[in-house]
């Protein structure tokens, strides 16, 4: 991605207000949105359009293959034409449409292209972290990537309760169209209150040549990790024996009020310890899911797989990405925090075609015994890492 004969042009030059909030904001309400359907979504793949668990996983991976696809190519494109706002307005529209094309589904085809849809909406995640990462320093990073992340939960929290009281009377359909109203208010949110200033010129084309050697010992981390990590999909599937359907949204806000509560705790956490120790603990979360699957034989004993999926999101989601904005220089920050996702991404549809094969094939807890290989393997990889706690200013 060389493109040293291009003149460079300008890249944003923010306000010095914090626009931390204002994102959070907008991440709140669409993840209201994202989570009234969320819950039932696992069901509504399952049950009312009748895909099979190979189908299931398959569209759960294709949709963080796109996720990180479009949001290699927005960071890219938002450093190259020093433009933030398109993107992060453009990603929620995208967002917002996509739930009309849930309730239009009838079948695999038309579900695959509407969640296509959704995840091509992820192209605001880089930019927008750009633009927090730029107004931090590496000792508040963390505790801004958490402040995110638990606004980001907080909407799913929100969400999922709005859905457990609802769904009785409305429905899959009815439920998927009412979240189409959140979606809108999130867009209205950064049109709005997201004001963008040209700058300085500071790109110099994107190259990957000259990376830090522990970020790149991280990216093989995290590519094992990826291949480790089930949906929640699983997760709900998997509780199906022992919930009704109006039940499981439930899970689905244990799932999420762990998220939320832990998320914030983990990024301040990561500011005073360093991203290392609390990148492993969310490492081994995972595999402390997947272990534990073999004790959950009931209704009560399911509900620990839920605590510990949510201590693992809420430990890594605010981390690699804080990590990631600490090791890389500002003009390709939003570029590599993309690249960093693409890969990730990309293996996550193989991973979902593995463990729904092997769920679907041999049964759930052999699909969760892989996961819980790979994830130790990824956590002895970080033990290889050496980062050096934040300090006070950006590199």
């Amino acid at each position: 991605m060389e493109d040293d004969n291009s003149k460079p042009v300008p890249i944003l030059d923010q306000d010095e207000k914090d626009p931390t909030l204002i994102f959070g904001t907008a991440s709140f309400l669409n993840d209201i949105s994202s989570d009234m359907i969320a819950p039932i979504w696992p069901n509504f793949l399952y049950s009312y359009l009748g895909l099979s668990f190979l189908l299931v996983g398959f569209i759960d991976g294709l949709a963080l293959t796109l996720t990180s696809l479009s949001k290699l190519g927005a960071g890219y494109a938002s450093d190259r034409t020093g433009r933030r706002k398109p993107f992060i307005t453009g990603g929620y529209f995208l967002s917002m449409i996509s739930r009309i094309g849930f309730a239009l589904s009838t079948g695999f085809i038309t579900i695959t292209i509407s969640k296509a849809m959704d995840r091509l909406g992820k192209m605001r995640g880089p930019p927008r972290d750009a633009v927090v990462a730029s107004h931090t320093s590496e000792k508040t990073r963390g505790r801004a990537f958490g402040v995110l992340r638990a606004m980001d939960s907080a909407g799913a929290l929100v969400g999922a309760i709005i859905t457990f009281f609802l769904f009785a009377y409305l429905g899959y359909i009815g439920i998927i169209l009412l979240a189409t109203v959140p979606a809108a208010l999130s867009v209205i949110v950064i049109i709005v209150l997201i004001k963008e200033k040209r700058g300085k010129d500071v790109f110099k084309g994107v190259s990957f040549s000259g990376l830090n050697k522990n970020l790149k010992l991280f990216f093989v981390a995290s590519t094992f990790f990826a291949i480790a990590t089930f949906s929640y999909s699983f997760l709900i599937l998997f509780s199906n024996d022992y919930y009704t359907p109006y039940q499981i949204p439930l899970l689905y806000i244990l799932f999420t009020l762990t998220d939320a509560v832990s998320a914030y705790p983990f990024g301040r956490a990561s500011d005073k310890v360093g991203r290392k120790p609390i990148l492993i603990l969310g490492f081994l979360f995972l595999a402390m899911t997947a272990a534990w699957a073999h004790i959950a034989t009931d209704w009560l004993t399911v509900l620990p797989l839920f605590i510990l999926f949510g201590l693992s999101a809420g430990a890594l989601t605010p981390v690699q990405t804080t990590l990631v904005a600490d090791l890389v220089e500002e003009e390709r920050r939003a570029s590599l925090i993309g690249a960093f996702q693409m890969i990730v991404g990309v293996v996550a549809l193989p991973a979902g075609i593995i463990i729904g094969y092997l769920w679907e094939t041999f049964g759930a807890l052999v699909a969760f015994d892989f996961s819980l290989i790979l994830a130790f393997i990824a956590a002895l990889f970080m033990l290889l890492i050496r980062i050096p706690k934040p300090s006070d200013s950006d590199q």
